[in-house]
């Protein structure tokens, strides 16, 4: 198998277990943040363990992972308390489409094609729409969640540029990734969260988002970058949203309304159209 479709089933894998996230973060929601993000962190770094000299490649590249990680998985779960989830989710998943975007700014080799930036504007009409929406009840605490969630939609397009930049690494150091921003968020739970008494049907769900979204998906996503195009492993990203809000009517008794259809027929519609980077190109980065 050539090594542009192991990247490619790789983010599918990836992006499969996100799409899972909202709807099982949704189901928890009653629980502090950072002690989710803690537990789930620290699950998701155990395949490491085995390989500890791996863990931490070194102080740079630690940091910016730890960082990233910690970074986007705050965004975004604030982001779930302060504004509708369906809503917040579709901002937040504008990610593969600035991800798309900023690839040429860091790799110049690389160039973008007209389609690039009509998605761009369709995806940024559908957002504006799903604020709009709101009209004059449009709450503080709604935009306050929306901006939380567009930071998410910053965040982790820098940081897998930002990785993809860097000089390569085992793979095992997602582990130490993980460790280190679950250990963070584990400190920031004790230092400014309420005390939790974990029920069983708590943890299930905590140990499936550790498993899946917090442990396979970070392994498989940095196998997948590390080789692939970043314009396409962020194309096929465009999934992402479609099978997360899927997830969240299905499971977590979320529904659509008019304009959120709307909403996210365009971001959904606009980004996709980077799955055009699919077809044969001879500027992919090396």
């Amino acid at each position: 198998m050539k090594q542009s479709s192991r990247s490619l089933i790789l983010g599918l894998l990836a992006i499969v277990c996100w799409g899972s996230l909202a709807a099982l973060f949704n189901l928890i929601i009653h629980l502090p943040p950072f002690y989710v993000l803690g537990f789930s962190f620290i699950l998701g770094s155990l395949p490491a363990w085995f390989r500890p000299k791996e863990l931490f490649p070194s102080l740079k590249i630690s940091s910016w992972g730890i960082g990233g990680y910690f970074g986007y998985h705050f965004f975004l779960f604030y982001s779930f308390r302060y504004a509708p989830a369906i809503e917040a989710n579709l901002i937040n998943y504008l990610w593969p489409m600035i991800l798309v975007l900023l690839t040429p700014v860091f790799f110049t080799s690389i160039r973008l094609k007209f389609y690039h930036f009509i998605g761009a504007g369709l995806a940024a009409v559908g957002s504006a729409i799903l604020v709009w929406s709101k009209g004059a009840d449009l709450k503080w605490e709604n935009i306050s969640g929306y901006l939380l969630a567009l930071g998410a939609a910053l965040c982790w397009p820098i940081y897998t540029i930002g990785k993809k930049k860097m000089k390569a690494t085992s793979v095992w150091s997602i582990g130490g990734f993980c460790l280190g921003a679950g250990i963070l968020c584990f400190t920031t739970h004790f230092l400014i969260e309420p005390h939790v008494v974990l029920q069983w049907h708590d943890a299930r769900i905590l140990i499936l988002m550790g498993l899946g979204p917090f442990g396979l998906s970070f392994y498989a996503w940095d196998l997948a970058i590390s080789k692939g195009d970043t314009r396409v492993i962020g194309a096929l990203s465009y999934l992402t949203p479609v099978l997360s809000t899927l997830g969240l009517i299905l499971f977590a008794g979320q529904s659509l309304t008019f304009f959120t259809t709307i909403s996210m027929i365009l971001i959904i519609g606009g980004a996709s159209s980077g799955l055009l980077d699919f077809l044969p190109s001879k500027d992919l980065v090396k």
